[in-house]
């Protein structure tokens, strides 16, 4: 392969019939001179853009690990991301089905609860109507027990018969006060006896006639009380 250097020093030999005119011959190696030098910087301008070339493809070889890099980076970050979110759902879930399990729980106690209050209070209802029942039933049995304005004047009139009282009767008792001085405290002891029966006489006559007159004020009080079996102490009047 010929340089630009032996082209430019090549010497041809001199003929002496039908040979080269020296003056073409210079001409053509001047003109190839000048295209082995156009050649030769054409060279070094393309090994200078191969040598650009390789140092791009190289930083792009780089970016693209730098861009690998970041998506694997990416990735697992994304990955990492949806693990964590996964576990807070899981968690967020499972805390309120145990809330709700709380919330059931509290609320079959609390209805629990109120029933057997309720059921409680029946009961307590019942012995108390029992014993309103009982306490009605004793006043009415006492009531009944005390004697009527005609019975104590029927009883008084009966006493007044049989044992009559007038004057010389009352002067006897005086003399015979006089006369029995020692039994003058059992005297005083049997008038005031005497003086409690007709005492306990008056007082029966009164709560007798008060009777009615209370029994309206309880009616009153209570309102229309309702007793029986077939009676429920939550119905309303």
């Amino acid at each position: 392969m010929l340089t630009i250097d032996e082209v430019k020093n090549i010497s041809f030999r001199k003929a002496n019939l039908g040979g080269y005119r020296p003056e073409d011959v210079e001409a053509f190696i001047d003109e190839v001179v000048t295209t082995l030098e156009q050649n030769k910087k054409d060279k070094i301008e393309l090994v200078k853009k191969l040598d650009i070339l390789a140092k791009r493809i190289e930083e792009y070889r780089k970016d693209e690990e730098n861009v690998r890099g970041a998506l694997l980076n990416a990735q697992k970050v994304m990955d990492s991301t949806v693990k964590e979110a996964n576990q807070k759902a899981e968690a967020i879930i499972k805390e309120a089905k145990m809330k709700a399990q709380d919330i059931i729980m509290n609320a079959n106690a609390s209805i629990v609860n109120e029933k057997n209050n309720y059921l409680k209070l029946q009961a307590d209802a019942v012995v108390l109507r029992e014993q309103l029942l009982e306490t009605y039933n004793s006043h009415i049995r006492m009531l009944e027990d005390l004697p009527t304005a005609s019975e104590i004047s029927k009883t008084k009139a009966e006493l007044d018969k049989k044992y009559p009282v007038n004057n010389a009767s009352a002067q006897n008792m005086a003399v015979s006060a006089q006369q029995e001085q020692p039994d003058k405290a059992q005297s005083a002891a049997d008038s005031e006896e005497e003086e409690e029966v007709i005492d306990i006489s008056s007082q029966a006559t009164q709560e007798a006639e008060q009777a009615p007159q209370d029994a309206e004020e309880k009616e009153s009080k209570f309102g229309n009380l309702k007793f029986g079996d077939n009676y429920s102490v939550t119905d309303k009047k």
